[in-house]
């Protein structure tokens, strides 16, 4: 079913493009944050170097995946696995929770540090 159903016309459009702004923004964040862990990732150790290439592709690729499909097959597909895997779907979500905010905070110190007081 489509937001049409449940929503008059001029309201369901403008749902609609408020979705794809969204949509484009995610997708925006997603390269900018494969682009952030690049850069950190080459000042890094080779292994977390390494890391940091494989989750930058990952980034970008779930970003191009956004840009490139439609938001409500996506959705229906996601509704669907959730459905038919609900335990695996919430490890999922619980790990993909973990994983990004062990990166933010990371991100988050390293922004945080001056010369001055990495000199110390």
């Amino acid at each position: 079913m489509s937001i049409e159903t449940y929503l008059p016309g001029e309201k369901a459009a403008r749902i609609a493009a408020q979705v794809d702004e969204l949509a484009h923004e995610t997708a925006d964040g997603l390269h900018g944050a494969a682009s952030s862990i690049r850069t950190g990732g080459e000042k890094s150790s080779k292994a977390i170097e390494d890391l940091a290439k494989s989750t930058a592709a990952k980034l970008d690729g779930a970003g191009t995946f956004i840009e490139e499909h439609d938001l409500k097959h996506a959705a229906r597909g996601s509704r669907q696995l959730v459905r038919r895997y609900p335990a695996e779907a919430l490890v999922l979500a619980a790990g993909v929770g973990f994983l990004s905010a062990l990166a933010i905070r990371r991100l988050t110190q390293s922004c945080a540090k001056t010369p001055a007081s990495a000199a110390s």
